[in-house]
C-alpha cells in the first residue's frame, strides 16, 4: 500500500471542499465553512507530513529534477511534490485572506477581495495541473496513479 487511509482521508477532506468552493464562488456561509475546513485539514496535512510513516512524509518527497519524468518514484514524483506544496500554500493563503475579509479592519477592502480571488484562480490552475499530471503519468507509464487516492494502491 502506497497511501494509508489517513493520508487518503486528508487528501479528500482538502480536495472536496476546495472543489465545492470553486463552484460556490464565495460570499455564502457554506463557502466559509468549507474554506475553514480545507484550511484546518491543510494544517493537519502539514503536521502529517512530519509524522506520517508512508510516502506522505515530507522527507519522502523527491524535490529533484522536475524535467526528467521517471516511473520509479515510490510515492510522489518531483513535479507532484512541488505542486502539492504550492497547493497547500494557496489553501493556507486563501484561509488567511478569507478570515481577514471578515474582520472589521478589512471589511470591504477591494484589494483583499481581489487577492483572495487571484489566489483562488491560481489554486484552480494548480488543481488542473495536478489532474493533468495524473493523466500524463497514467498515459506515459501505463499505471493507475489516479487509483492511489481511492484504494491506496497504484495497481
Amino acid at each position: 500500500m502506497i497511501w494509508s487511509f489517513k493520508t487518503r482521508l486528508i487528501h479528500w477532506l482538502i480536495a472536496l471542499p476546495v472543489l465545492v468552493n470553486f463552484i460556490l464562488e464565495g460570499g455564502e456561509t457554506l463557502h466559509e465553512v468549507l474554506g475553514y475546513l480545507a484550511f484546518g485539514v491543510m494544517i493537519i496535512r502539514i503536521i502529517w507530513g512530519f509524522i506520517a510513516q508512508d510516502q506522505a512524509r515530507f522527507s519522502a518527497f523527491p524535490f529533484g529534477d522536475i524535467f526528467k519524468p521517471r516511473r520509479d518514484y515510490p510515492g510522489h514524483n518531483p513535479q507532484a511534490s512541488w505542486i502539492y506544496v504550492l497547493i497547500w500554500a494557496l489553501v493556507g493563503s486563501l484561509g488567511v485572506t478569507g478570515f481577514m475579509m471578515g474582520l472589521d479592519a478589512y471589511w470591504g477592502e477591494e484589494w483583499l477581495e481581489d487577492l483572495h480571488e487571484n489566489l483562488s484562480n491560481a489554486l484552480l490552475v494548480l488543481v488542473v495541473l495536478h489532474l493533468l499530471g495524473i493523466a500524463y503519468d497514467a498515459w506515459k507509464f501505463r499505471r493507475k496513479t489516479w487509483l492511489g487516492m481511492i484504494t491506496g494502491k497504484r495497481k
